[in-house]
């Protein structure tokens, strides 16, 4: 009895392996398909620890982020899970500014509850979330020299041209006119306090400047022009509209008010 050659096991061998690759893939084909076929399920944020707190910090016209770099490092220290932004504010109108990078930000959080501390603009952006998105997610906000009233400084540079350019098709909403932003936003339903400067250290040429900016003031924003209705607390400090968010007086105060519901510490 002949013995078969080595050359027709080899390729006996060979035959028998294609085969059970070329079976192999086709499975791994049809699970694929089959599984392409299927809905996908939508993808959820991560649920937070039970007791982790979670703050969203925004900034306001024409600074980023890193302005807030201050008051979100003093928060993490007091243990909160610091959530902190750039958006362009100069770039578009409030409203594509909302639907296109805060209101998105803001729902990306993994948390039930949210608390806010926000400077300037950014309090406008975060009462033009509620109004649209509601206040269910919204604990305590804090707002800083945001001019819920509008600016008398936006009014005036508005008409200026060069000024038209800087502050942007936002930033130019920020008046006190009717048609401005501020002005068509309802009371705010949700619980808040409001920290107003009324000094700036450059007077002589804010007032040649803008001789209309009602007093006390920060410099871009009344005292008066902070309060809004519904707010829970209103407190005044001696500091600029820019300088307020770098005082440890004002981090202490935010984060007090986000604690227990008031400045006092």
């Amino acid at each position: 009895m002949r013995k078969p050659k080595k050359k027709s096991i080899r390729k006996s061998v060979r035959k028998s392996v294609k085969k059970l690759v070329k079976k192999a893939k086709l499975t791994k084909l049809g699970k694929r398909l089959k599984a392409a076929k299927k809905p996908s399920k939508p993808v959820k944020p991560a649920k937070s620890a039970a007791g982790e707190k979670h703050v969203v910090v925004l900034h306001g016209l024409i600074v980023n982020k890193y302005f807030m770099s201050g008051i979100s490092s003093y928060l993490e220290k007091q243990g909160y899970t610091v959530h902190s932004m750039s958006y362009p504010t100069r770039a578009k109108n409030f409203e594509t500014l909302l639907d296109d990078h805060v209101a998105p930000f803001i729902n990306g959080v993994p948390a039930k509850k949210i608390d806010f501390v926000v400077h300037s603009m950014g309090g406008i952006m975060v009462r033009m979330y509620a109004l649209k998105y509601g206040v269910k997610r919204i604990r305590r906000v804090v707002m800083i020299g945001t001019p819920n009233k509008g600016s008398q400084v936006a009014d005036f540079v508005s008409d200026l041209p060069a000024f038209k350019w800087y502050l942007g098709e936002a930033g130019k909403s920020l008046g006190t006119r009717g048609d401005g932003v501020p002005a068509r936003l309802p009371a705010v339903n949700f619980e808040c306090g409001v920290i107003a400067g009324d000094n700036h250290w450059f007077r002589l040429a804010r007032n040649a400047i803008v001789p209309d900016l009602p007093k006390p003031n920060d410099g871009v924003v009344s005292v008066e022009s902070t309060k809004v209705a519904g707010m829970k607390e209103h407190a005044v400090i001696s500091g600029d509209h820019s300088q307020m968010v770098w005082m440890p007086s004002v981090w202490k105060m935010s984060a007090a008010f986000l604690k227990n519901g008031t400045f006092t510490t």
